[in-house]
């Protein structure tokens, strides 16, 4: 029975590729030509030529080998990759009408481009207008609060677990960055566990390289129970619709009970229907739950890169931290420091530019024939900004493999630009926040959770590649002595604690140190690129040492962590599931 369902399968996918080979070639306009690219084979196209595994990579090279803007055929359909900043422009921004759409993405049950479910991914319709209209103001209003400060209160939160237990750090980061998010959302931090499965199922799920469905769309046509996948979905969906349901129900009960905090949820409740023109009863739940799950591992993503820069790139460390010194003394940085401190910004930016978080780009599609500069682009392609190569242009980035962040502080580079107060930016004149109408909306908020996460860990800490001597990191509880916490401290360093108001030093004074870096080997994979495969890509768990910079700040961060405590500031993570799960709760990711 197996062999027989396996036979039948395989028929099912030469005959689903074979009819896409034959129905898929475009006819090329008289007086245009086809763009370049890989030939591929017949049916399947290109794709035994990815790896599975960093395949922006090959994506990358192939950019080079046939241009900045090349075809590739893979299993039948088509796909445009750019590699260049001004023709992702020239298409997606200035042609916008046309590039706004999204691709199908065939593993979900209810069609990303129209269900007015997942906002990132839907077409540019109705749904999509309405749901920005709503996200434009909850930012906007957001942003006026300063973000209620909610960075600034889960950053003590993520120090004191570093502290308590360093060898979790990849947990306590996305932790970090979910609760601010679930703050933002919900008005409480209790839904952080919750929040993080529900982005890492909806995260495979959009993944090409995620859910079997995407690889095979015709399982996502037959029964749950001849194809599990289709049963993992709707478990998934379930579960999430559920989720926001009791969210939304949440705050309806602590608005009427005149106790609920600011959120989204909450202006979405009290501006009404009317005033937002939802659809269907669950519109305001997906939306507001959406930008949640949009946060909760993206942005945890360039937090373990600039971990894992300052591993390798150790000469640049004591920039920021003379900066965080000088600007902060013995206090976390907080929203107001940000036009005093370029070099943090810089090391924010070099981060995202260096391993930028999705490498591959947010694909857009074209809804109509389309050419440029007398290449024909049929209807129906799928366009991928490759953010990989775009970020490595050596014209605009020299020496683009170095993570280097003096190249946004240094006048003889070209991404240099003033005044120091403002730039560098996390997202201005960034190819980061996407490209025409389909503008990141959560770049304000992103930037905030970076500025202070990354500024309160190099305000604690010096990070460095593991010591087989000292292995802090694979302690189970890091214990921490008075030797150990002065061996983060340079030497040369000059920490104040003046609270400076502008910006007065030149960082471009400020000289890297030198210490030598090992070149890795051609035969050798470059530790910096073991990143997981799906489309948010983020660095695999590796093993480094946290050392604390000044001991006086260890007790001033668990003072301030147990003060909120006893304030019922910090709320302990809810199972919404139970142990009988039934047809809702976590899938295996």
């Amino acid at each position: 029975m197996a062999l027989i369902t396996f036979l039948v399968f395989a028929a099912i996918v030469v005959a689903v590729g074979l009819y896409k080979h034959l129905t898929s070639k475009p006819k090329i306009p008289k007086g245009l030509k086809p763009l370049p690219g890989p030939k591929g084979y017949p049916i399947i196209g290109s794709v035994p030529d990815v790896p599975e595994k960093n395949g922006f990579i090959k994506f990358a090279e192939w950019g080079k080998e046939y241009g900045p803007i090349y075809n590739c055929n893979l299993a039948g359909s088509n796909h445009v990759w750019i590699s260049s900043d001004k023709i992702a422009k020239d298409l997606l921004a200035k042609r916008a009408a046309i590039y706004s759409a999204r691709p199908h993405i065939p593993a979900l049950l209810d069609d990303n481009r129209t269900s007015a479910q997942y906002l990132p991914l839907l077409s540019n319709n109705d749904g999509w207008s309405r749901q920005r209209k709503f996200a434009n103001a909850i930012m906007r209003e957001a942003e006026k609060a300063n973000w209620h400060h909610y960075p600034e209160l889960e950053a003590k939160r993520l120090l004191v677990e570093l502290l308590d237990d360093p060898s979790q750090y990849n947990h306590h980061l996305e932790s970090f960055i979910a609760r601010i998010t679930c703050r933002l959302a919900w008005g409480h931090s209790e839904p952080s566990n919750e929040l993080k499965q529900r982005a890492r199922e909806l995260l495979i799920g959009v993944s090409p390289t995620g859910a079997l469905g995407n690889k095979l769309p015709f399982l996502m046509a037959m029964p749950d129970w001849m194809s599990p996948v289709k049963a993992w979905e709707r478990r998934r969906a379930a579960t999430e619709r559920r989720f926001f349901q009791m969210m939304e129900e949440q705050v309806e009960t602590e608005i009427k009970e005149k106790r609920a905090p600011p959120s989204w949820m909450r202006m979405a409740i009290e501006g009404g229907k009317e005033q937002w023109n939802f659809q269907y009863k669950d519109e305001g739940a997906y939306c507001v739950g959406m930008h949640g799950i949009a946060g909760a591992l993206t942005i945890a993503a360039p937090m373990q890169t600039f971990c894992l820069a300052m591993c390798y790139y150790p000469q640049y460390q004591h920039l920021v931290q003379e900066e965080i010194d000088r600007v902060c003394g013995d206090r976390m940085p907080q929203p107001s420091d940000r036009p005093n401190m370029p070099v943090l910004r810089a090391f924010i930016r070099e981060a995202l530019r260096w391993r930028p978080p999705v490498p591959t780009g947010i694909p857009h599609y074209l809804i109509q024939d389309d050419e440029y500069e007398g290449y024909h682009i049929p209807a129906g392609t799928t366009m991928h900004p490759l953010e990989w190569a775009i970020s490595r242009d050596p014209e605009l980035y020299p020496d683009p493999e170095e993570f280097n962040p003096l190249r946004w502080l240094k006048p003889e580079y070209p991404t240099y630009k003033e005044p120091l107060t403002e730039f560098p930016t996390m997202f201005t004149g960034s190819t980061q926040a996407g490209y025409g109408r389909r503008l990141c909306m959560g770049s304000q908020v992103a930037d905030e959770d970076m500025f202070i996460g990354i500024g309160s860990l190099a305000w604690l800490f010096h990070i460095s590649k593991e010591d087989a001597k000292r292995n802090i990191m694979m302690n189970e509880k890091a214990s921490i002595s008075e030797e150990e916490l002065n061996t983060g401290l340079d030497e040369d360093s000059d920490a104040s604690s003046e609270k400076s108001q502008e910006v007065k030093f030149d960082p471009t004074e400020v000289k890297a140190k030198k210490e030598s870096k090992k070149e890795v080997k051609k035969d050798e994979m470059d530790p910096t690129l073991d990143y997981s495969i799906l489309l948010i890509a983020k660095p695999l768990p590796f093993k480094f040492d946290l050392k604390v910079r000044k001991p006086e700040r260890v007790e001033i961060v668990r003072r301030q962590f147990e003060d909120g405590m006893e304030k019922g500031l910090y709320e302990s993570p809810k199972n919404y599931w139970g142990d009988n799960k039934g047809k809702l709760g976590w899938g295996k990711v």
